[in-house]
């Protein structure tokens, strides 16, 4: 990976790693006005995980990563949707970051020893473990293509997260079937307005997949600022769609993209939007509160995204839900949980 300046910055990636939680709720009070308050769901009953779990049923399960801090903390576990959303937890993977797509799945792992060592490791319809690929930092964000041949890590090489002033991020794409790092996005060439578009600040992260794994959408920064680009596999290129765009997500039918949107003034605050890939017309969601995550579509008509537990500082999150076209209340959906995804 070649070097490049530091890049100053007094805000974060969407890409939550376990050691960049801690700022995110230190920002709780940096956040637009709360939306209606909804009560706590009652305590759930676990379920037991079978030596053999059957494989998931399209459109049935929403996985994720436990925040609950007294039990189950980092695991990954799934709800049925619609049902009971009694979560059932597999102990036998621990993830920082985790995505399920397509009948795989991808989960970042960090080995805690004397010297710290992360890896990407590749997962089955049945969570059986079929590749294991060594990371060059901390883990931050992955995705799975919608199909499950591909899978996208984001880590950080230098820094550690949000409170970092001097960070350099690494997104690499790995092919499942055989679990090979194919390309690193920062050998792709990228082009503005039709004309090469570099800087030896370029970072990207928060991919996302169209269903044919081929076309892809990401974040670009460079010179504290973001953009949204999309992007070929095949061709190792991409181009720049628009700006202010972090954390792009994909709708199921490939038409728009959900992401957070920084608003002006002196502190960091996002809104989360939608921006219709067609028109480039961006929609905000009703959700007021700041969010700093990358989005997950439960349906096209719903997005899926995480915010604090609690007030208080703490590593706990949960997922809420919000309609996409911007009407409605936001609500949430599972306590407890990080890193949402749908099977489908």
């Amino acid at each position: 990976m070649q070097k490049r300046s530091s890049v100053l910055v007094f805000s974060g990636l969407c890409m939550v790693s376990a050691a960049g939680l801690g700022w995110m709720f230190r920002q709780s009070a940096a956040r637009v006005p709360q939306a209606t308050a909804v009560a706590e769901p009652a305590a759930a009953v676990e379920t037991p995980v079978p030596a053999a779990v059957a494989p998931p049923r399209a459109g049935q399960r929403v996985f994720f990563r436990s925040t609950d801090p007294e039990k189950h903390y980092g695991q990954l576990a799934y709800v049925e949707y619609p049902g009971s959303l009694v979560p059932t937890y597999l102990d036998q993977w621990n993830c920082e970051a985790l995505y399920v797509a397509g009948g795989k799945g991808s989960c970042l792992t960090a080995d805690r020893g004397v010297f710290t060592t992360y890896t990407a490791s590749i997962f089955d319809a049945r969570f059986q473990k079929l590749h294991v690929i060594p990371l060059n930092g901390i883990p931050s964000r992955t995705r799975v293509s919608p199909n499950g041949r591909l899978a996208a890590v984001t880590v950080f090489v230098t820094g550690h997260g949000y409170d970092s002033v001097d960070f350099t991020t690494q997104t690499s794409l790995i092919d499942t079937r055989g679990g090979a790092v194919i390309a690193d996005l920062e050998k792709f060439q990228v082009t503005k307005d039709g004309q090469p578009f570099e800087a030896k600040d370029f970072n990207y992260w928060g991919v996302t997949f169209a269903p044919d794994s081929d076309r892809f959408y990401a974040t670009l920064s460079t010179n504290r600022k973001h953009f949204l680009i999309q992007g070929s596999v095949q061709a190792r290129s991409a181009r720049v769609l628009h700006e202010n765009v972090e954390c792009p997500s994909l709708s199921p039918d490939a038409t728009r993209v959900a992401y957070k949107k920084r608003l002006p003034g002196d502190r960091v605050v996002w809104q989360l939007h939608v921006l219709d890939l067609k028109t480039l017309q961006e929609t905000p969601l009703a959700e007021r509160r700041s969010v700093d995550d990358q989005l997950e579509w439960l349906d096209n008509a719903t997005v899926l995204y995480s915010l604090p537990h609690s007030e208080t500082p703490g590593p706990s999150t949960d997922v809420w839900q919000a309609p996409a076209d911007g009407q409605g209340t936001p609500r949430r959906l599972i306590a407890y949980a990080y890193s949402p995804s749908v099977s489908r």
